[in-house]
This record gives C-alpha cells, structure tokens and sequence, in this order.
C-alpha cells in the first residue's frame, strides 16, 4: 500500500507525542506537524497531505473548527479527522458540519486508530473519483531560458516533458501554440484557477497538457506578470512537473515566471554569442537573487574553440548536462515529432536520457 502522507495539527505536545506513536511503523509517512496559527495555512498546503489529524481536548474552541473549514482540504484532495479526548454525539455532527470526516478517541487502541485512519482515507478516495477532485501533489517547475535564439531550449522544453509524461508523471508545459492560447485565459472574466487553466489546455497524445503561448507578438500585450504568476501558482498543485518555455529576453513576464520556478535551465550553444549572452542572463539572475536556481545546459555540443569549461569559469556555474549536436534533433523539429518518442541510440539520445535521469533524481523521486 502507497504510503498515507499525515500532517497533525495540535498545540498540545503531549497529543502529538500520542498521535505519532499511534502511528509509527505503519504505512503512514508523518510529513510535518502544524498549529492554527494563520502562517501555518501556507505551511500545510506545501505539504500536500493526503490526511490531517487535528489534535484536541474538549473543551474545543470553535476557531478549530473555523480554521480546519478555511482550509478547503476537501478541494485539495484531503481528507480531516479530530482525534480527541471525550468524543460525543453531538461533538461528531457538530464537526461534520465544517467537512470533518471523522471524530476519533485519543484513548483508542493504536491498532483501531491506525485502521480507522486507513479507512478514512481510503473512502476520501472513492468521494475524489465521484466529484472528480484531483489530487495535489509535490511539484517541481522547471523554465528553460535561451539567452539567444536558436539555442534549442523549446525543443529541449518538449522533450522533457513528453519524456517524463511517458514516465507517467502528471506534466503540464507552459507555451506552444495549438488552438486556445494564455491570451484568452488571461482575459477569462471568470479569473485564472485550475478549472480555468484545464478549459484553455489540450492533451498531446504523449499525456502532456499543453497551455498555449500567444499566436502573434501582438497578443503578448495582453499577457501581465501576475497572469504568469497566478497560472504558475494554480497548476503546480496539481501536477508534478510545470515545464516553462521562456523567450529570450528579460521582460516583467519572463521575470515573474523566473521567480516562480524552482530551477533555471539556461540552454547555450558552444559558441561566443551564447557565452557573452549567459554571462550577461547569469548577471540578471544574480542581480533577481535567483542566480542560485540557474543550471547551465550545452545543447548542439561539438567541438568548438568555445568550450564548456570557459562556461563554468565565466558564470561560476557547472554544467547541469550537455547533449551532443544530432541529426534526429533537427528531424524531429521539422517533423514536429518529439524526438524521445523516437527509438535511437545515438551518442545524443543517451546524454538526454541521462539528464532526464538527474531532473527525476533531483526532484527526488
């Protein structure tokens, strides 16, 4: 069985001490422990719970109850529970009413309880397939930034995210240009949410979710750093990779995408345009604060009197990967066929395999 994800709020330390031992050695993965206080809302949402027992004695103040209904963890895919000391009739409908599932006894066998929170969980399943909820989950947003055109940063973008989808991760890549595009989400008098963001996307038949990028330069107008930030911080939720496929220059909504990812994979070329232009994104970054998240990764690599070493030592930055200049690259581009959904065994192929390998390994996975 996966691994039950529990996070308990209590302020009693003597009730954590008693919950935690309840659930030790089990299929239970504790993953933080909370107060009600209002700073811990963003620290619970950040642990993507699939449980949350909410630790109490009676008399329970009705702020508990308040705080557990403003979390909204029915739409967030998790379930509630109080564990208490006197558990009552009226205590239980009481609860139910701000979307507790269960009221359960501290004094109750550990061997019960463990069974009891099993249960609960798993019938939250069963109600997330019938309302259609979507589990939200740890993720990782990863933006590929060409510091000049012509890099392969949105053929490198794509072929990562149709290589983890085929993985089976929940993938989402941010640009492209099939039919319904940001601009129109962006002008959606309904606002930007997840719902909204699933109605502007199409599926590519590799399982990747595609939101557009705007049709015509002309539409970029339309398009405001907080309608980046608000997509970016809707969709990470819900899927484990947010791949974003950046332009080639700093503007205000390039910006905000930066400063919400997690990691900056700053595509070059082995050539003196690509080093001056890093050093000069590199310089950006630092100044953004954000230098920290910048992996430098060689695409086209041949042999050049520019090499990857006078990279690292311009930028202080290693190389996070490099992929050998390929033939199947260019065909796939043309073709528009990812070309990881091509079998090949080329020097290319292998070295992006491996820098799939390490974008998982990262994440943790």
């Amino acid at each position: 069985m996966e691994s039950i994800k529990v996070v308990i709020i209590s302020e009693d330390t003597s009730i954590r001490v008693n919950l935690k031992k309840k659930l030790a050695d089990r299929d239970i993965q504790i993953v933080g422990y909370a107060d009600f206080k209002d700073e811990s809302r963003l620290k619970i949402d950040g642990l993507f719970p699939d449980l949350v027992i909410v630790g109490v004695k009676v008399p329970i103040d009705p702020e508990v109850f308040s705080f557990v209904e403003s979390m909204k963890f029915q739409s967030k895919g998790c379930a509630a529970v109080v564990a208490t000391d006197d558990v009552t009739v009226d205590l239980v409908n009481y609860a139910a009413r701000f979307g507790i599932r269960q009221v359960l006894s501290l004094d109750m066998k550990d061997n019960e309880f463990y069974s009891r929170v099993v249960q609960v969980n798993e019938y939250e399943k069963v109600i997330q397939a019938q309302l259609n909820i979507q589990k939200r989950v740890r993720s990782k947003v990863i933006a590929f930034f060409g510091c000049k055109g012509g890099t392969g940063k949105s053929v490198m973008a794509t072929n990562l995210a149709v290589a983890l989808s085929k993985r089976g991760s929940n993938v989402i890549l941010l640009d492209m240009e099939p039919k319904d595009t940001i601009v129109e989400l962006a002008q959606d008098p309904e606002g930007i949410s997840i719902e909204r963001v699933n109605a502007f996307s199409i599926m590519h038949s590799s399982g990747v979710v595609l939101l557009a990028a705007p049709k015509s330069p002309e539409y970029a107008e339309y398009i405001k750093p907080e309608h980046v930030t608000k997509v970016i911080r809707s969709v990470r939720p819900y899927y484990e990779y947010v791949i974003v496929d950046l332009g080639t220059n700093f503007s205000d909504e390039t910006i905000a995408a930066l400063q919400e990812c997690d990691e900056i994979m700053i595509v070059n070329n082995p050539d003196i345009l690509s080093l001056k232009a890093a050093k000069a994104a590199v310089s950006i970054l630092e100044q953004l604060g954000i230098k920290e998240k910048a992996r430098l990764v060689m695409n086209k690599n041949v042999n050049s009197l520019i090499r990857m070493k006078d990279f690292e030592s311009m930028l202080e930055i290693p190389f996070y990967a490099s992929i050998s200049s390929d033939k199947m690259f260019n065909s796939s581009v043309n073709k528009g066929e990812p070309f990881v959904l091509r079998t090949s065994r080329t020097v290319a192929a292998k070295e992006f395999s491996s820098f799939i390998q390490r974008v998982i390994a990262d994440k943790g996975e």
